[in-house]
């Protein structure tokens, strides 16, 4: 197939996963990349001369409209991955029906773009990398026996607290956390590394945790964009990351999870703090369980959710759509 790649002109992770996208889409396919920041001009020559016959972007939301309908009138298939989902809403709504084809990473806004009578929209979750996310010995510096990575949401803020208050494990947190957690700078068991950190470094982070605690971003968050109050239901991709570096995670518990991990067997999900702090115990101190179920974990993911996998479903549904 022949597949135009658009930029989304978002940086930082972004940077990453465009590059495992584009990695894996040039493995079986004829691909040309395009950055948005060149214009409609540039759009229209590229496509004149390269005459693709589906065009791909995640996130969408820079994307200038008239691009996607002067490539439509072209009928050169459309397709938006939304990586955000369900987190702003409120212009996924709005931008989804520009597309032929909608892939969201949360099943609970797949329900809200199908009610809304998008008639090719599929559920596409994130995956890992498994060459950047994979086991290997780490330093003491990366070690822990627990951490936590990304942004310093309120309720991830309120459990590193309380595991500092309640518990004695050596906790790490990754990301830019020294403002929200300024009280505890100085508590001998809270290590910080400040700032955005590249995938390569965070899977040393996960590989030398005994723990890696993994909560979701909140759905009434007061800066997420999405007034229409859906609730997430699916994992993150972090998911996939820690579980392909073999690496022990309790996650919070997400309706969604039993559709890609088996509970307690590959995973284990917590639901409230004090569930939190009770299985934080007890797997620290069950070396063997923790490694075991872990493992499981890496296996599924190496089967099942890698990039890999998700762009082959992605240009199977492309090139024949299902309703």
């Amino acid at each position: 197939m022949k597949i135009l790649f658009i930029n989304s002109s978002y940086k930082g992770i972004y940077d990453h996963f465009e590059e495992w996208v584009l990695n894996e889409l040039k493995k079986s396919h004829e691909v040309q990349l395009f950055h948005i920041n060149d214009g409609l001009p540039a759009l229209k020559a590229l496509t004149n001369r390269f005459r693709p016959e589906a065009a791909l972007t995640l996130v969408g939301f820079k994307l200038p409209v008239i691009m996607v309908q002067w490539l439509k009138k072209q009928e050169v298939k459309t397709a938006v991955w939304f990586t955000e989902d369900p987190y702003y809403m409120d212009k996924t709504a709005k931008l989804s029906h520009l597309y032929d084809f909608v892939f969201t990473i949360d099943s609970a806004a797949l329900e809200f773009y199908k009610n809304n009578g998008h008639k090719h929209a599929y559920q596409l979750p994130l995956a890992a990398n498994t060459e950047v996310f994979k086991p290997r010995e780490v330093g003491t510096k990366y070690k822990s026996d627990i951490c936590i990575v990304g942004f310093p949401y309120p309720d991830r803020v309120k459990f590193v607290q309380l595991l500092l208050q309640k518990t004695p494990y050596k906790i790490q947190v990754v990301g830019r956390w020294k403002q929200s957690l300024y009280r505890f700078q100085n508590n001998p068991n809270l290590k910080f590394l400040e700032g955005w950190v590249k995938p390569s470094i965070v899977s040393n982070y996960y590989n030398g945790a005994k723990i890696v605690l993994n909560t979701h971003r909140p759905f009434n968050l007061k800066n997420n964009q999405n007034r229409l109050g859906i609730v997430g239901k699916s994992i993150n991709n972090r998911t996939f990351d820690v579980a392909a570096c073999a690496s022990f995670q309790l996650i919070e518990f997400k309706d969604d999870l039993k559709d890609h991990f088996i509970e307690n067997e590959e995973i284990v999900a917590f639901n409230q703090f004090d569930d939190l702090v009770e299985k934080v115990g007890y797997y620290i101190e069950s070396e063997n369980e923790r490694k075991q179920i872990a493992s499981k974990a890496k296996e599924r993911v190496l089967k099942e959710h890698t990039f890999q996998h998700r762009i082959e479903k992605m240009i199977q549904v492309i090139e024949k759509p299902t309703d």
